[in-house]
């Protein structure tokens, strides 16, 4: 399982943006961490790793979904920790997205229904004065 010490907010994004890199159309993150671990300036880094705006980032808590537009396609970016695992689901996600489209996923359960078999995993924790940062692959893309 790959990791790395981020020292700041600064390396947080940097790690969403090499990140969404190898991140295929239809891949889907799923990001655990407590509240403040930098789950949404991951997200920030990884939509300009698409080359979207991160300044339209924002945390899901209070809306649950936040769509954001890139060149190649859209992120939606989820926040299930009020409405469960099966929330998105409810929220009719699965008619909206197209095959180029993104997820990234804050408090999300281990199990989908998720668009695509190219699921990641990333833990964010606070270490110190910054994060530590573990993630995981599919297993065709190098990973675990």
């Amino acid at each position: 399982m790959p990791e790395s010490f981020l020292a700041d907010d600064g390396a947080t994004e940097a790690l969403g943006e090499a990140l969404a890199r190898v991140t295929p159309a239809g891949g889907t993150w799923l990001l655990r961490g407590e509240l403040g671990a930098g789950k949404t300036t991951w997200t920030r880094g990884f939509l300009r790793g698409l080359g979207g705006d991160p300044d339209e980032v924002a945390s899901p808590t209070y809306a649950v979904l936040h769509r954001y537009d890139h060149p190649g396609g859209r992120v939606f970016h989820l926040d299930l920790y009020r409405p469960g695992p099966g929330g998105a689901w409810s929220l009719g996600l699965e008619e909206t997205l197209e095959a180029a489209d993104r997820l990234v996923v804050e408090w999300a359960g281990t199990d989908g229904p998720w668009p695509t078999d190219w699921v990641a995993e990333l833990k964010l924790s606070q270490e110190g004065e910054g994060r530590r940062a573990e993630w995981t692959l599919p297993v065709a893309h190098g990973g675990r």
